[in-house]
Parts: C-alpha cells; structure tokens; sequence
C-alpha cells in the first residue's frame, strides 16, 4: 500500500492542467456537408419540436445559449455521446482579448 507521501510527492509533480480542444459544433456539421436544415430535421425527428435556422446558427456562433434539452437534441441528431457537446470552454475571441 503507497504511504501518504509518496502519494503526495506523486501528485505534485503532475503537468498544469489544460483545457482540452474542441471542435465547435458548425464544423462538424460542415464536416458531414449537412445545412442547418438537416440538423434542424433530425432534432425534430427526436423531439417533435423544430428549432429555426437561425436559432441553430446562433447557437452554432456562440451568440445565444442551448437548453440543456436542445443539447441533448443536438447530440442525438449528430449522433454523438450523451454530455459530449459541452459549453464550458472559454471563446477564442475571448480568449485572444486577455492576452
């Protein structure tokens, strides 16, 4: 069994944590040559409700929130894993202002 210690002196020595790179959702759904039509089919597939274009292009911007649910559509209708489209990152353009 590790001591306490060791333990200790292990987990000091670990790297800085980083954030992890995305792939912002616009360019996987550029990736797979779908408009926002389609992504708007395939949620209303899902859900029964149909999200507009241009709400789905704000969302894709970063200009306007997603409801928890909508989120969960979005990742059912690019079939991708439950929690996998995130929005605790930090915006690139907000990122550049503080640097």
């Amino acid at each position: 069994m590790e001591s306490k210690v060791a333990a200790r002196r292990r987990y000091s020595r670990q790297r800085e944590r980083r954030t992890p790179p995305h792939v912002s959702i616009r360019e996987v759904r550029q990736l797979l040559k779908w408009s926002l039509d389609d992504v708007a089919d395939r949620i209303e597939e899902e859900t029964g409700d149909r999200p507009t274009k241009g709400a789905l292009s704000a969302i894709e911007l970063g200009h306007r929130g997603a409801s928890a649910e909508l989120l969960h559509a979005m990742e059912a209708a690019y079939e991708l894993p439950p929690n996998s489209i995130t929005t605790d990152y930090t915006p690139r353009a907000a990122a550049a202002e503080v640097a």
